[in-house]
C-alpha cells in the first residue's frame, strides 16, 4: 500500500481501525486517502467499493465529499442526487457533492468518515 504522504497519528488510528486496506496518494496535484473494500449498505448494486477521500486542504483545512469506485447505484432504480465523475490515479470515481459545516478543531477525517457511512444510510430515507 502506498504512502506518498504523511497523515498524524490519529487519523493513521483511525484509518487502520477500520480493518480495510488504505492508500495515501498523490494524483495530479492532489492528495488522496483510498480506502479499499469498504463496506456498502444493502440497496446499493455494490456490496463494497473504494472510497476515496481528498486530503488537499487537510489539515487543518475542512473535508468534504466523498468518491466511490465502482460507481454506486440503488438497486430500487431511484436517483442519487448529485453525482458526477472524476479520474482519480487512472481510474474513475462517482463523485458524492456532499457539503456541510466543518467545525474546524473538532471534525477529523474520522468524523468526515462517519458523515459518509450516514451519506450512504440515509440515501434510502429520501422518497
Amino acid at each position: 500500500m502506498r504512502r506518498d504522504f504523511e497523515l498524524g497519528s490519529e487519523d493513521v488510528r483511525a484509518l487502520d481501525a477500520l480493518g480495510l486496506s488504505w492508500e495515501a496518494i498523490r494524483s495530479g496535484p492532489s492528495r488522496w486517502i483510498l480506502i479499499h473494500n469498504h463496506p456498502v449498505p444493502t440497496g446499493y448494486t455494490s456490496s463494497s467499493a473504494t472510497v476515496a477521500i481528498r486530503m488537499d486542504t487537510y489539515p487543518p483545512g475542512q473535508i468534504d465529499m466523498a468518491y466511490f469506485d465502482p460507481p454506486l447505484a440503488r438497486v430500487d432504480g431511484k436517483a442519487i442526487n448529485n453525482l458526477s465523475a472524476l479520474a482519480i490515479d487512472g481510474r474513475t470515481f462517482q463523485q458524492w457533492s456532499r457539503h456541510y459545516a466543518w467545525r474546524s478543531g473538532v471534525d477529523t477525517l474520522a468524523t468526515h468518515l462517519r458523515r459518509v457511512r450516514g451519506w450512504l444510510t440515509h440515501e434510502f430515507r429520501k422518497r
